[in-house]
């Protein structure tokens, strides 16, 4: 995982940085609408699978957001490049397993990967051992899709025990109203690292790469 570290000496947020780390519980949560209109029709159009055209573009989305790359790791702030996704799925069984899915910076390739993962993933063995003592990967955030929910509102379930700088995210049923189409988003990041001005800017830029799918394309 490569990274460099934030010179806090030099960072307009130390103090809020210094703050918000006394807090029990730092993190807060965000639930907003995304407009998937243009992205889904495209990838119905050219046959691309939605779910991976959508992780795929939030993918490009953290790594064009440097605030979503920030992370508290033994008292330090490490900025990590590429940024990547974890994703929860569900197994054939109705359990959950999650997969981590590397960076790719082009989309064929990235649906590719990303096809072999699922199956592999879905055909193990959830073990709670499998986690047990092993370290945080920090370059990535955690998604889940819940596509049965048309949610209004999210949080996640987290060991406050343990330091979490890792932003969580959520992305709800997909809904029609007319000749637009949406689905729920949630985001829910360590206040310590971000305002609500960085989610902003983030799901900002996520709209304006979904209302660009051509993307998917490019390089292919």
């Amino acid at each position: 995982m490569a990274y460099k570290v934030l010179d806090t000496s030099q960072w307009l947020r130390a103090e809020h940085f210094k703050f918000y780390q006394g807090f029990t519980h730092p993190w807060y949560n965000i639930c907003s609408n995304i407009d998937v209109t243009e992205l889904y029709d495209y990838c119905k159009q050219h046959g691309h699978r939605f779910f991976h055209a959508y992780l795929y573009l939030t993918q490009q989305a953290l790594n064009q957001c440097e605030p979503m790359a920030y992370r508290i790791v033994e008292e330090e702030v490490r900025i990590y490049s590429p940024m990547c996704v974890s994703v929860a799925l569900l197994a054939n069984d109705d359990t959950v397993r999650f997969c981590e899915l590397p960076y790719v910076s082009i989309f064929k390739e990235f649906t590719q990967s990303a096809t072999e993962t699922e199956e592999r993933i879905k055909n193990s063995s959830f073990i709670v051992e499998q986690f047990i003592g092993k370290e945080i990967r920090q370059d990535t955030i955690h998604m889940t899709v819940l596509p049965w929910i048309d949610f209004t509102s999210m949080t996640h379930a987290r060991d406050t025990k343990r330091p979490d700088s890792i932003p969580k995210m959520a992305l709800g049923k997909l809904t029609q109203n007319g000749d637009r189409r949406r689905m729920p988003f949630s985001i829910e990041v360590h206040h310590g690292v971000m305002d609500g001005l960085h989610v902003g800017q983030f799901i900002n830029t996520l709209q304006v790469l979904f209302n660009q799918p051509s993307l998917l394309d490019l390089n292919n």
